[in-house]
């Protein structure tokens, strides 16, 4: 059969915790599928930003190939006015290379030949664009050169209706990306995005905006379709969709874990409460049960001899003066038990109230005996008295303290078995007056020791702990009087050796 207290602790867990574990759980499988989001996102922006800029590529090589075209300018003007063109070569029955500037023979011989060689390696593109434009279409295609830092264009123009030329744009791909995309990947980027184009993946060749080396963090990139080798490269400006997603992500896991650790720190107060009140309630069933089998022994015995006294069956006066003193001392001991109870209750509610007065704890001490002399008689015990010469005069509440050192001896006797002696010995100790109540008894262990102070709490370690009756109260009212003095009281014990109790007033 499942306890109270389990059942408790599993009900909580699966109201308080496991939803929360649950969640937490699916929070944190779905970070991969946030990622991918993340990159479908920045996919679909670069795709975007690099079909612009790549068309607006293809629109200024169309217009220069326009203007060719209507000869609205010549060559040596177009030159002049597009920093980023080297030089224009046109093949029609020969083949006449247009530069910038006047270069050396050698140097002029050198770049017509290596155009010559590439137009040849090129030659089926060529004759392609040569069909296109024959049939009403023109084409322009970047094609593969031997000149380092350089890009090769081609495109074919209509002659007359039987033939064509071609003409090749020589274009310095750097001088072209900063002259004609970068106005461009400046509108596109505004203040949203860094931009940057790179040269074989790591070389970056221009960017929009200078940018710190934490900021620069460009990890998508896509090839630009007219620049073979080159590519594009786009991030948000500040903390990009991936790192305020990811912040965010963090966030949420931090915080569902901080709600889990209260939801779990929650269900384990709750459940130790509760079981704390389980525990307290069995205590308090135990505590009625050893009170009523406390007081129905006394009783019985009243009623027993008074009854024998009533019916006139004791022959003798003496006779009748022992179960007058048995009757005596079983009222006395009911009495305590009962004024016992109702202490505990005021302490319970508050409302135990307590009338200090100058006095000596040796005489009081001293009186305590005497009036309690005949229980240690009755019972064979011992009792050794050692006070100090000299102890101050300290505020106490007589009856409280009485009833504190009355509690204590008490149980001495209650948990002896074969040395059946108490000590009482009084002795300054510091800024206390302490009052050491010392028996031979039984011993408490070191796991009870922490606890024995508790309300409804009972030794159950060894044979004589489960014989003594008891409600488990004495010594929490012991801890409250003392508390009530600004005092204290200690426990020095070892098993099967027997304890000492210690109470603690302060001199001031």
């Amino acid at each position: 059969m499942i306890k109270p207290g389990l059942k408790i602790g599993i009900v909580l867990t699966l109201i308080l915790v496991l939803p929360s574990l649950f969640f937490s759980a699916y929070e944190i499988s779905n970070l991969s599928k946030n990622e991918a989001v993340i990159d479908s996102i920045y996919t679909g922006q670069l795709e975007s930003v690099l079909f612009s800029l790549n068309q607006y590529s293809d629109d200024v090589l169309s217009g220069w190939a326009n203007r060719l075209e209507r000869e609205t300018e010549d060559i040596n003007t177009l030159l002049l006015k597009n920093y980023s063109i080297d030089a224009v070569g046109i093949r029609d029955d020969d083949f006449k290379l247009f530069t910038k500037e006047k270069i050396p023979e050698d140097s002029l011989a050198n770049l017509n030949s290596t155009l010559e060689l590439d137009f040849a390696a090129n030659l089926n593109k060529i004759e392609l664009l040569q069909r296109y434009v024959k049939s009403g279409y023109r084409k322009i295609e970047a094609l593969p050169n031997s000149l380092a830092g350089k890009s090769l264009f081609a495109f074919a123009l209509q002659k007359d209706t039987l033939s064509v030329k071609t003409v090749l744009l020589l274009v310095d791909t750097d001088k072209f990306i900063s002259e004609n995309m970068g106005p461009k990947i400046q509108s596109v980027a505004q203040e949203r995005f860094y931009i940057s184009v790179f040269k074989n993946e790591t070389e970056e060749v221009y960017a929009n905006q200078l940018q710190s080396d934490e900021d620069k963090n460009i990890t998508q990139k896509k090839d630009i379709w007219l620049f073979p080798g080159y590519q594009l490269g786009i991030q948000m400006r500040g903390n990009t969709i991936e790192d305020l997603v990811r912040e965010r992500t963090r966030t949420n896991i931090v915080l569902l874990v901080v709600m889990d650790l209260i939801l779990l720190l929650a269900a384990w107060f709750v459940y130790k409460n509760i079981r704390k009140q389980i525990k307290l309630n069995q205590l308090k069933t135990e505590f009625i049960s050893n009170v009523s089998h406390e007081i129905r022994t006394p009783l019985a015995l009243i009623n027993m001899y008074s009854e024998t006294l009533e019916m006139g069956r004791i022959p003798t006066e003496e006779k009748k003066m022992e179960y007058y003193k048995v009757i005596n001392t079983e009222a006395n001991r009911l009495s305590r038990m009962v004024n016992k109870i109702l202490n505990f209750s005021r302490i319970e509610r508050g409302k135990r109230e307590y009338h200090f007065t100058n006095t000596n704890l040796n005489a009081e001490i001293e009186n305590i005996l005497a009036n309690y002399q005949d229980h240690f008689d009755q019972n064979g015990f011992e009792i050794e008295l050692q006070l100090a010469d000299q102890v101050p005069d300290i505020k106490l509440d007589k009856e409280a303290v009485a009833e504190a050192i009355i509690n204590l001896i008490d149980n001495g006797m209650k948990y002896s078995a074969d040395i059946k002696k108490i000590e009482l010995i009084t002795c300054m100790d510091g800024d206390f007056v302490r009052v050491d109540v010392k028996d031979y008894g039984i011993g408490i262990e070191k796991k009870d020791q922490a606890m024995v102070f508790d309300k409804f709490y009972r030794v159950t370690t060894g044979n004589l702990a489960h014989k003594a009756k008891g409600s488990g109260i004495g010594l929490s009212i012991v801890k409250h009087i003392m508390e009530a003095h600004h005092g204290k009281v200690e426990l020095t014990s070892e098993f099967g050796k027997g304890s000492c109790f210690s109470l603690l007033f302060p001199v001031k």
